[in-house]
């Protein structure tokens, strides 16, 4: 588990142990730092495993940029109207992605973790997987090549709903969070035109789960 706790001391003892190695804060910050300590408890925001921290966990290799952008406009030429972007639209947006070469058997996604970025699956077989509170894990669903993985953390840093696991060799693209707000500085319409794609992705999905309900 990745914790991002800036440095700061593990506080134990009374509390003016505490106070002694409370690190110092801007004043602005006061009021939420004490708010945490009060709370006894992390954000999710110091939960989350970057992409930096599951690359190197999973020996992911770098693949160039001009051949994970080409395998990205290759992956997206299949998608239908929810996928509104043109190979030169993908030429534009290519560079605020990174891109992997993934060995197989590997959980590139983990169950109930906090996490920062999607991946968009560019080749290979990717297996999605729900825990149970008894037996084995249940597959859900095994991905398409052009599919979107993990974007609701991507949005909101939340908990990841499943897992997911690499069944063969995989190239992936990841926008991390930082990828997105880059785009969003740089080429805003572009970023708008990825979170529109995003929204409606969840809408279709959130439609079948309350038709499944009903």
């Amino acid at each position: 588990m990745w914790w991002r706790r800036n440095n700061q001391p593990e506080q134990t003892g009374s509390d003016s142990a505490a106070a002694e190695v409370r690190p110092a804060v801007p004043l602005d910050d006061e009021f939420a730092y004490l708010q945490s300590m009060v709370d006894g408890r992390m954000t999710a925001q110091e939960l989350v495993i970057p992409w930096r921290v599951r690359a190197q966990e999973l020996g992911a290799r770098s693949l160039a940029l001009g051949r994970g952008v080409a395998l990205l406009q290759e992956a997206w030429s299949y998608q239908g109207p929810n996928q509104p972007f043109g190979r030169e639209e993908l030429l534009v947006m290519g560079p605020f992605f990174e891109y992997y070469a993934l060995a197989a058997g590997l959980h590139i996604v983990h169950q109930s973790e906090y996490g920062d970025y999607m991946l968009v699956q560019l080749t290979g077989v990717i297996a999605v997987e729900r825990a149970q509170t008894a037996g084995p894990p249940v597959r859900m669903a095994q991905t398409n090549i052009g599919d979107v993985i993990g974007e609701m953390s991507l949005l909101d840093q939340g908990q990841r709903f499943s897992s997911c696991v690499t069944l063969t060799p995989c190239d992936v693209a990841v926008l991390t969070r930082a990828g997105l707000e880059r785009m969003l500085a740089e080429q805003p319409l572009m970023a708008a035109n990825v979170l529109l794609m995003l929204a409606r992705k969840l809408s279709i999905r959130l439609r079948s789960i309350s038709a499944k309900i009903r």
